[in-house]
């Protein structure tokens, strides 16, 4: 019974985000176009999947782990990915 419960909170939280994503949709556009501005950026985004630490993403992009973190700091401040902490690591997840 519990588990249909937890089913059933799942489903309309997918139903929940998935209209705010409708609402928000040009707005989170517009402010993605801004923060990856570069193709760098970019894929230091789309290397954002929770199973790549950041020093592995500034080795794969070719940038400084300083730039990794200022990129990470700024798309965390605009909800667009998380980062979870594992002992010394830190391991950035898309959240958009």
């Amino acid at each position: 019974m519990e588990r249909i419960k937890q089913d059933a909170v799942a489903e309309k939280l997918d139903a929940v985000i998935a209209l705010l994503k409708i609402i928000a949709k040009k707005d989170i556009d517009e402010l993605k176009k801004s923060i990856l501005s570069t193709s760098k950026k970019n894929t230091i985004f789309e290397l954002c999947t929770g199973d790549v630490d950041t020093g592995e993403i500034a080795k794969k992009v070719g940038v400084s782990g300083e730039y990794v973190r200022l990129t990470l700091k700024e798309l965390e401040d605009s909800g667009f990915i998380v980062v979870r902490q594992a002992g010394a690591k830190r391991y950035p997840v898309r959240m958009i």
